[in-house]
């Protein structure tokens, strides 16, 4: 190889060497420039099959407000409606009221949810057969106190949640943390919009109308309508009584509430007392459990008192029950510490007023 070839060898050389440089810086830039696209741009992930989508024209989802940007600027539908019915297999987030949901009637449960931001709340809307089964639902499930809004027939709330019911309808709205003013405020806007949605306009069943409302503490009401209820929702050591024995099926359910007769706060825990009242279909019914009643405590040799048909039990000294009969209901006084006390509170239950036919003497005719 001469002069001239060997320095036409190396410039060959060098430009290859340079282009090979420049190939491998190009593949770093691009490679660089591809891993920071990734991070500010990640690459879509396969995500799990979604739910079976239910029909759009399901009664529950009927019921559901329409997000719009006026009202719920920002919010978005965060899980989509799914809905539960009787018979199938039980959802995690209804395990624990399983059986009373199938005793109080229970045709179906919707469950959806929202979210803006940081905030997510949840909505859940219960449908039973009847309104008795829905008025069950709220006085047992319920939380908060008491509340004014103008929210289906009877409300209560909290910080993060909102209940009421309203014809076979129980509505259960709640955030998922406390004191969260911005799904406070989706959940009273959403609330009423719901509420408006449900056209039915009925009253409590006739036995939550007949119990007393002087004196009454508000929210305190537990309606049920069967053996499981009762024994959870009802049953308590002041009540010396099975309820088995009160043969709830034949009835129109039992409802309790607690009754505060004096005004000042520092006594209150002294006058609180318990009303149970039954509310059968057949007097006869009525009378047969009275008499059961009565007999099982006679058996038990209590200190007992029969005063205007009202039966008097000393349990131990400042602790009295008290109950009574009459047409087809049957009321049940009990955590009772004064015995006037308690038959005050049982002279305020509306009491079927009994007509009989006037005796026609022959002289008369």
């Amino acid at each position: 190889m001469n002069k001239k070839q060997r320095k036409i060898f190396i410039l060959l050389y060098f430009l290859a060497f340079l282009l090979l440089c420049l190939s491998l810086e190009s593949y770093s830039q691009t490679n660089a420039v591809k891993k920071y696209d990734e991070l500010i741009n990640p690459p879509l992930q396969v995500s799990p099959s979604p739910l079976p989508e239910i029909p759009a024209n399901d009664e529950l989802v009927l019921l559901l407000p329409v997000l719009d940007s006026t009202l719920y600027k920002d919010w978005v539908l965060f899980e989509s409606p799914q809905v539960w019915k009787a018979g199938s297999e039980i959802p995690f987030y209804l395990l624990d009221k399983q059986d009373i949901l199938y005793e109080s009637g229970i045709e179906k449960v919707l469950k959806v949810s929202y979210k803006q931001e940081l905030s997510t709340v949840e909505v859940l809307i219960y449908k039973f057969k009847d309104l008795a089964g829905a008025y069950s639902a709220y006085t047992i499930f319920h939380y908060g106190e008491v509340s004014k809004l103008k929210v289906g027939r009877n409300v209560t709330e909290s910080n993060k949640l909102l209940n009421f019911w309203k014809g076979n309808y129980y509505i259960d709205i709640h955030a998922l943390t406390e004191n969260d003013a911005t799904s406070k405020e989706f959940i009273i806007l959403y609330s009423q919009d719901s509420s408006k949605n449900i056209q039915a306009e009925k009253l409590p069943p006739v036995v939550a109308i007949q119990l007393p409302a002087l004196y009454r503490v508000q929210g305190s009401e537990k309606y049920c309508l069967g053996e499981i209820c009762c024994k959870r929702f009802l049953a308590n050591n002041d009540l010396d009584i099975d309820f088995s024995n009160l043969n709830i099926k034949e009835s129109e359910g039992i409802i309790k509430a607690e009754y505060q007769l004096s005004e000042d706060i520092k006594d209150k825990d002294k006058d609180t007392i318990q009303l149970l009242l039954a509310r059968y279909i057949k007097k006869e019914t009525a009378q047969s459990v009275f008499n059961l009643l009565e007999e099982k405590f006679e058996k038990k040799k209590m200190d007992m008192d029969i005063d205007d048909s009202t039966v008097i039990i000393k349990i131990k000294k400042d602790d009295y029950l008290l109950f009574k009969q009459k047409g087809n209901l049957l009321a049940i006084a009990y955590a009772v510490k004064n015995k006037k006390s308690g038959e005050q509170i049982l002279k305020l239950v509306p009491w079927p007023i009994e007509i009989t036919k006037p005796i026609v003497l022959p002289t008369e005719k």
